[in-house]
């Protein structure tokens, strides 16, 4: 599975791993940037400003795209929830701690989404203003699960790939819909992309 990787904050990488991200990196003449290449989680991660820029390494999708798929895959999770929150103070390196709350506490600050961990637990992915922007997020990662589950469904209903090919063919059905296609006559991806 591919991840999102920022190296310094002079670009964003899709890499299939560390290395190759690093490796990336230097065929971009920045060497000095190699030992900065960090990767990215969750949408805070990436740069402000960075979410609608095509990472090296991605053909048309977005890094917020190529975020959403990425938390798609990512086996850690097993569903995705939207809570409230409010700041409660910081940590040590000055990052904001956030703390659950009651959606009409009237310190509610953003709303959060999480993945649910199959181990257990909750991992703050993304924060927004709004609800409404929290679980449009949280829909997208959803919506690009579907439509796994759905060209998975189809393939192996028709019969039409070996067994090994699995990934390849699911992995080229994603890339055709988000970047406007659709192979399979299913319905276009929302627009808020």
């Amino acid at each position: 599975m591919q991840q999102l990787y920022t190296v310094k904050v002079t670009r964003v990488i899709l890499a299939d791993n560390l290395d190759e991200a690093r490796k990336l990196a230097l065929s971009v003449d920045n060497p000095q940037d190699v030992e900065s290449v960090e990767p990215i989680q969750g949408l805070f991660d990436i740069p402000d400003g960075w979410e609608d820029a095509i990472p090296y390494g991605a053909e048309q999708q977005t890094a917020r795209q190529c975020l959403v798929a990425q938390l798609a895959a990512d086996t850690r999770f097993d569903g995705f929830e939207i809570h409230p929150c409010l700041m409660a103070g910081e940590d040590e390196h000055g990052q904001v701690l956030l703390e659950q709350c009651d959606e009409e506490d009237p310190a509610l600050s953003v709303w959060s989404v999480y993945g649910h961990r199959v181990a257990g637990g909750l991992e703050c992915l993304a924060d927004f203003e709004g609800r409404q922007q929290a679980e449009g997020f949280r829909n997208q990662i959803l919506e690009i699960q579907g439509m796994w589950a759905e060209a998975d469904a189809y393939f192996a209903a028709s019969g039409t790939r070996p067994a090994f090919a699995e990934d390849e063919h699911l992995e080229s059905y994603f890339e055709d819909r988000i970047s406007g296609g659709d192979p399979y006559g299913g319905q276009p991806l929302a627009e808020d992309w």
